[in-house]
């Protein structure tokens, strides 16, 4: 993609071979990229991240605001490397669906670890059932506020779902369409309900705002078992 392509050589213009490596990663390297509404993302790898280079890179970020790499994300290798048991399911995500820019691939290789992994599925989960519960309260009666709703709680429900798929042993499903369906499949959950939630406005069922929500909650809770079920499963 031309866009990230020139927020890499923005970076790299930036602080030359301080830059150790970049990546596209998320939506546009899983091949479902909106151009009305994803953000380009791209992860930077330094040789060092200090006061130094962050300054350095200060005129890169207009390059970047202007090609839609909205929240790049800048790492020195030493984070990457010591941070791979803090980030389980963002860095299996970006193992599974990376496309390498500049300088070799450092993302193909990166160890997730299946305790870490479950952990973090549960916590994520349990964040949006905790805001799952106050979005009820406030939006039930708006559809566009459920769907407002719908739209941020995704891209959290859609990781936390391949992270179940990854450590039963399946696939992680690209597209999420297949994700919703194979998550119906080994899980029990609504195909149609969990479709609804991560797929773009103009694919995405038409369900009245309390319906749309009260699916969320039972994915939710149906996800969450699987989680606890997979913690005692490993013990």
């Amino acid at each position: 993609m031309e866009a990230a392509r020139a927020a890499v050589e923005a970076a790299r213009a930036a602080t030359g071979e301080r830059l150790l490596s970049a990546a596209l990663y998320g939506s546009a390297a899983r091949g479902e990229f909106d151009v009305a509404h994803s953000d380009v993302n791209v992860v930077f790898v330094f040789t060092t991240l200090g006061a130094a280079e962050l300054e350095a890179l200060r005129p890169a970020h207009r390059s970047w605001v202007r090609h839609r790499v909205a929240r790049p994300l800048l790492l020195a290798r030493k984070s990457l490397e010591d941070s791979q048991d803090t980030f389980p399911l963002e860095y299996l995500l970006l193992r599974q669906w990376h496309q390498t820019l500049h300088g070799p691939d450092l993302y193909a290789g990166l160890t997730v670890d299946r305790a870490c992994l479950r952990s973090a599925v549960e916590r994520l989960l349990r964040a949006q059932e905790l805001g799952l519960a106050a979005s009820w309260v406030a939006l039930a009666g708006t559809p566009g506020g459920a769907r407002h709703w719908a739209s941020q709680a995704s891209r959290a429900i859609g990781a936390s779902a391949s992270g179940l798929l990854h450590l039963i042993g399946e696939p992680l499903p690209a597209r999420r369409a297949d994700l919703a369906e194979r998550c119906a499949e080994r899980f029990g959950v609504d195909r149609d309900a969990l479709q609804a939630l991560l797929t773009r406005d103009a694919d995405r069922p038409r369900v009245e705002a309390s319906r749309l929500l009260e699916s969320a909650r039972l994915l939710v809770e149906r996800l969450l078992a699987e989680a606890e079920r997979l913690d005692g499963s490993s013990s």
